[in-house]
């Protein structure tokens, strides 16, 4: 991912590595190699990976309250 600054904001940076038990240098290196995915909101996250009830291709996924979702993939 290109721009990171420009998709994420420190502080949801921070709030979801502590989600996913990261810290926010491993978040960012996780983004820049693609092994991480951010969605500006629910409906781009479902345009890509539909709407199920498990995501298996997903080690876990992240929705903040602000609509955007944090995805980490296998």
């Amino acid at each position: 991912m290109e721009n990171i600054d420009h998709v994420v904001h420190i502080g949801e940076l921070i709030a979801v590595s502590k989600v996913f038990q990261l810290n926010p240098f491993q978040m960012i290196t996780l983004l820049e190699n693609d092994a991480m995915e951010v969605f500006e909101n629910k409906e781009a996250f479902l345009v890509k990976y539909g709407n199920k009830e498990t995501y298996d291709e997903l080690e876990d996924w992240c929705e903040l309250n602000n609509g955007k979702i944090f995805t980490k993939t296998k």
